[in-house]
């Protein structure tokens, strides 16, 4: 019993918590740095995928996924930084 109550309560914490985060806007210097990383990271992540599919390496279809899932977190995290995630969420 007290193991369920336990794991509610870290639930319902987590859940407050990213309630929270939903509510606010990140500061300018955090959307300013989130903009300069989404603004160079596609050119980045293509150069370096295209690098790495010539290279030859065993392990280049592995590299190239994380480049791309690299690319779409920093899209997303631009999104969120300047509030177009929740304009696309209503």
């Amino acid at each position: 019993m007290k193991k369920k109550v336990l794991e509610w309560l870290a639930v319902l914490t987590l859940a407050f918590a990213v309630s929270g985060c939903a509510t606010s806007q990140p500061p300018e210097e955090i959307r300013s740095a989130v903009s300069v990383i989404n603004r160079y990271t596609a050119e980045y992540v293509t150069e370096a995928n295209k690098a790495l599919t010539e290279s030859g390496r065993a392990d280049a279809g592995r590299l190239v996924g994380i480049g791309m899932r690299l690319q779409m977190a920093a899209n997303a995290l631009d999104r969120w930084a300047n509030g177009k995630e929740t304009e696309a969420a209503k």
